[in-house]
């Protein structure tokens, strides 16, 4: 929302829900709690009458009180939490074997393994390619999907290194 605005954002919002979109990641950490809420509230009001699933990247807490369907954790909040959030569909940000190997200890639903390639918004941090990416993925339990730098047409590419799908930031909403 931050690059785009809020009237862009959910503008592009319900195209994608028309268009079979039915999971989100509300992921605004630049906005304050009380802005949050309210912001993460209104996504979730646009997302219940298609039965898309929102996912809040915080606290359990609030995304049981804005009416989320789960919770994104980072890897940092992964790594400390000590038991999955009961009630809540829980996916966590991994990208390395460790993390995976919390994630998995947890019984978390699924995770996101990144970056796959260079992405804008972790310009530091080195991709892990699809080799690493693969033999991060051998014999792993949950569900993962393919973050960093994919657009929609990697999705084939993917599956092929063993991913369940990919997820996007700012690619999905470039439509």
């Amino acid at each position: 929302v931050d690059e785009i605005g809020e009237t862009r954002f959910f503008s592009a919002l319900e195209g994608a829900l028309s268009q079979g979109l039915r999971l989100i990641q509300v992921r605004e950490k630049q906005l304050e709690p009380a802005a949050l809420e309210r912001f993460a509230k209104r996504v979730v009001t646009l997302c219940q009458p298609v039965g898309a699933r929102v996912l809040l990247n915080g606290e359990a807490s609030m995304a049981r009180e804005v009416g989320a369907n789960g919770v994104h954790l980072s890897a940092s909040r992964l790594m400390a939490l000590l038991q999955k959030p009961e009630g809540l569909l829980c996916a966590a940000s991994c990208h390395n074997a460790a993390e995976l190997a919390r994630a998995a200890s947890l019984g978390l639903d699924f995770v996101l393994l990144s970056p796959v390639m260079r992405t804008l918004s972790h310009p530091g941090n080195a991709p892990l390619g699809g080799t690493q990416f693969t033999q991060l993925l051998n014999e792993y339990p949950l569900p993962v999907y393919a973050l960093g730098g994919l657009q929609p047409a990697d999705i084939a590419v993917a599956w092929a290194h063993g991913a369940h799908g990919v997820a996007m930031q700012r690619a999905a909403w470039a439509a």
